[in-house]
């Protein structure tokens, strides 16, 4: 008996187990296929880093209460500050303007002027590190929405006083939107 004989007659005594095998290999190339291509932990990396809020409202607060905390009289100060809103980002863009005027002529000698403006733009991305991120032109920083400043020194009402007028010039916040009180 010849070798491909053989292997056929192998092939159909196996059949029942070779359906299997099949529809295994069939399941796992399906899976596969379906299997996201960026196995990276579940976690997806931001396109661009972008300035976190609660860090810059911590080192506010860190700076206000070094710098308050030297006011004399002042004694241990704490500093809690609310923000506007978010930190706004702008991306450079390429931009394409075109501008286009047209005057029109009717029968009776009327005259009409038609001004048209087309502007165009895209994103600016850079790569690095084999990833693409959109050029930041620059961040604005959200504005202090107010300001509560707890001292040791604050029942004295000069202390209270320079304390409020301190971070009035420092945040450029006006005296109704900054609390300070007393603390132990």
């Amino acid at each position: 008996m010849s070798k491909v004989t053989q292997f056929w007659q192998e092939i159909k005594k196996n059949l029942a187990l070779n359906k299997i095998w099949l529809w295994g290999l069939g399941l796992l190339g399906a899976v596969l296929l379906i299997w996201p291509v960026n196995c990276q932990g579940g976690k997806e990396q931001p396109l661009a880093p972008l300035p976190v809020e609660t860090d810059y409202q911590f080192q506010l607060q860190r700076e206000l209460e070094n710098i308050l905390a030297r006011i004399e009289g002042a004694g241990r100060v704490t500093v809690f500050l609310t923000l506007e809103d978010e930190a706004e980002v702008i991306y450079a863009r390429n931009e394409e303007v075109s501008r286009r005027t047209t005057n029109e002529e009717d029968s009776q000698g009327g005259v009409r002027q038609q001004l048209e403006y087309d502007s165009r733009g895209q994103l600016v991305f850079v790569q690095t590190g084999g990833q693409e991120e959109p050029v930041v032109v620059k961040v604005i920083k959200p504005r202090v929405r107010g300001v509560l400043v707890v001292a040791e020194g604050a029942g004295n009402s000069l202390v209270r006083e320079r304390l409020t007028h301190a971070v009035q010039g420092a945040l450029d916040l006006p005296a109704y939107k900054i609390t300070v009180q007393k603390g132990h």
